[in-house]
């Protein structure tokens, strides 16, 4: 598990590039969980990226899980 969690944040760490106007995020790796941290002007851009952040997670733990097997 330790492997995948460092291999879901590199394919993720590039994403941290973007900037977004009324978003802060973060992302890391603490006793092997990842982490990730939004901080948000409003609810409204709290929620689209959450949402994007949770869908690009689940897309890199998918595409990881079908390279393994």
């Amino acid at each position: 598990m330790d492997g995948d969690v460092q291999v879901v944040y590199r394919s993720l760490k590039p994403e941290l590039e973007a900037t977004h106007q009324r978003s802060v995020t973060e992302l890391g790796i603490q006793d092997n969980s990842l982490v990730l941290r939004i901080c948000s002007e409003d609810m409204v851009s709290m929620r689209a990226a959450l949402n994007g952040w949770l869908r690009l997670i689940r897309i890199a733990v998918e595409m990881n899980a079908t390279i393994e097997s």
